[in-house]
């Protein structure tokens, strides 16, 4: 709620229990005006109500604890430590008192623990969990009076709502273009300090992760890698250094080498922030940091960790909890492949599947797919494992392998829903796949994901699962293969001369039509400040698309292999992804490097076979 529904409900709240008249209300509401102050700062300013009625009313309101942290005992010791997290002319300026801090949380009194942006901006700023606790006015300006005024010698601390939000996304700037080796260097000295105290075991390892300077240091490589796009985040331990990569446009890239001192501070520390043991593991743990690391971004880090002979390696997968609704068409598709799946997804029932490698962009093609399809008129229902992105107006489930939560099951649920649409995240065995065939079968359009390399594999992936072909053959509608590849920088790229000479016997090869070979023009990553040096920025798909023509039905209905199969769908018009890639290749938005890394030739279809 915001500040002023806080001050109404506390004024209505003060009439209903009889703690204060309305007359009195008006008379503190009237000393809030000219002081510029919050209700209960002018209640506690009056004293028209005792300390704790006020304190427990904010409580009731807020649902956050209530303090009063002017009578808190706060050692100088902890606002210096405090203070690097949270810079004290923030504190002063957001009005808020740090009272405790643990492993990974912070005990923040606030005047409004409701309003949202304060929470996350002080998580974005300390790299913390922020558990939020209400006290009145009077009583922080008295807490930071008392405690920070060595830190802010000439501050006048005042209640002042308007341009907090400025100054905390101020803050976290200023943190992210502070050269990284300021927080490094003190921190790699810190845990040489620190060595002989962590080995002896005891409370070493978590009063060094809770130093501000470490936890510094692995917020800022989280943040710096999430700011550049990356999608997964790798810390590797070994003998001799500890590596962190990050993935960025599908390719590893070494963000930062650490020495090898540093790998326990790095990895329990992590560990902290995900809510697991920061003890060694004995076995794999997955678990998730789900607060706000980044400033403007909703954000959840999937953490995985698996104990090798060198130590613990983590992988953090970068997960937007919310994301704006994207077109098709800015995922890479072409005309021919987004009229085919417009078609798809406007028929009443009927599966569509979605196929290709981990990390191929099949759940942002399911994500845009029911943003055309969610609307007023129909119930969409998802199962998913995990939700990587909340969608309004969608009944999204959790699903969880091991559990009764499982995509079977959920489907079944689901078909008492009254559901228009379904989505389940992956077919992964036989029962899935026989329920989202049976319910495409009986009404309903279900879309899911494969993992095949193309669409022909996807047909000969159903079979193998003793699925009766004649279900196959009526259920499924459209399939879509689809891979990402790298776009060239715009700023660097260069005609790739070699290539060019080359390009339309190559093109010949791979059955792709050249319209003028004389100007025809490929280009090859070159590499400058604005990519990285890679020569590359940024993703686009391409896409094979087979339509279950009646010819499909047929030799689905026989069993055919993938072979047959494709050469049918490319009599049908359907493009290969690697010409699909040499497309993209053309009009100059990728490389020939990298068409042929990520797709394979398959033989011409021979007309009338």
């Amino acid at each position: 709620m915001t500040d002023a529904e806080l001050d109404d409900r506390l004024a209505e709240l003060s009439v209903r229990q009889g703690q204060l008249s309305a007359a009195t209300i008006e008379r503190a509401q009237t000393f809030q005006r000219s002081r510029k102050s919050t209700l209960a700062g002018a209640i506690a300013t009056l004293k028209l109500l005792p300390t704790d009625v006020l304190r427990g009313m904010l409580e009731e309101i807020t649902g956050s604890r209530g303090v009063d942290p002017s009578l808190m005992t706060v050692y100088p010791d902890f606002v210096a430590r405090v203070s690097q997290l949270l810079p004290a002319s923030l504190v002063a300026r957001l009005l808020v008192f740090p009272a405790q801090m643990e492993a990974n949380a912070l005990h923040v009194c606030m005047l409004n623990p409701t309003d949202g942006w304060t929470v996350r901006a002080l998580e974005a700023v300390s790299g913390c969990r922020v558990f939020p606790m209400v006290a009145h006015e009077v009583a922080v300006i008295a807490a930071l009076t008392e405690h920070y005024a060595a830190f802010l010698p000439e501050a006048t601390f005042r209640y002042d709502p308007e341009g907090g939000e400025a100054r905390a996304e101020e803050a976290y700037r200023k943190l992210l273009a502070t050269p990284f080796q300021e927080y490094t260097e003190p921190a790699i000295g810190l845990v040489n300090r620190n060595r002989d105290l962590v080995a002896r075991g005891g409370s070493a390892l978590l009063d060094l992760i809770r130093d501000p300077i470490i936890i510094r240091v692995v917020q800022q490589l989280l943040c710096r890698a999430i700011e550049t796009g990356a999608s997964d985040l790798h810390v590797e331990p070994s003998e001799h250094e500890l590596r962190v990569r990050a993935r960025i446009d599908g390719s590893l890239r070494v963000l930062e080498r650490f020495p090898a001192s540093m790998s326990l501070p790095v990895t329990a520390r992590l560990k902290a922030m995900a809510e697991v043991p920061v003890a060694g593991a004995a076995e794999p743990i997955d678990s998730h940091i789900g607060y706000s690391l980044v400033w403007g971004r909703t954000v959840d880090l999937r953490f995985s960790l698996v104990p090798a002979v060198t130590g613990e390696k983590i992988v953090l997968r970068v997960l937007e909890r919310t994301r704006a609704r994207r077109n098709l068409k800015d995922l890479g598709v072409d005309e021919h492949t987004y009229k085919s799946l417009v078609e798809a997804c406007d028929l009443p029932n009927g599966l569509i599947l979605v196929t290709g490698p981990t990390g191929s962009g099949k759940s942002s093609t399911l994500y845009s797919l029911l943003d055309r399809l969610n609307g007023d008129d129909l119930s969409v229902l998802t199962a998913e494992d995990p939700v990587e992105s909340r969608m309004d107006g969608v009944t999204q489930v959790q699903c969880q392998p091991g559990t009764a939560m499982t995509f079977a099951n959920v489907l079944r649920s689901f078909l008492r829903q009254d559901p228009d649409v379904m989505m389940v995240g992956e077919v992964r065995d036989a029962e899935t796949a026989d329920i989202a065939l049976k319910a495409a079968l009986t009404g309903h359009l279900v879309l899911s994901t494969l993992h095949t390399n193309d669409a022909p594999g996807a047909v000969l992936r159903l079979l193998n699962m003793d699925l009766e072909p004649f279900i196959v053959a009526s259920s499924l509608r459209l399939i879509l293969a689809q891979r990402l590849v790298r776009r060239l920088c715009a700023e660097c790229k260069a005609v790739d001369d070699a290539m060019t000479d080359r390009v339309a016997a190559l093109a010949a090869n791979d059955d792709v039509t050249v319209p003028d070979p004389a100007a025809a023009r490929v280009y090859k990553a070159v590499g400058c400040a604005q990519c990285g040096n890679s020569g590359y920025r940024g993703r686009t798909g391409i896409h094979e698309v087979l339509r279950v023509t009646p010819a499909i039905e047929h030799l689905i209905l026989a069993r055919a292999d993938a072979p047959a199969i494709r050469v049918a769908a490319r009599r049908d018009g359907m493009n290969t992804l690697r010409q699909a890639a040499w497309r993209k290749a053309l009009a100059g938005e990728t490389s020939l490097a990298e068409v042929f890394d990520h797709t394979i030739a398959h033989e011409p279809a021979q007309p009338g076979a």
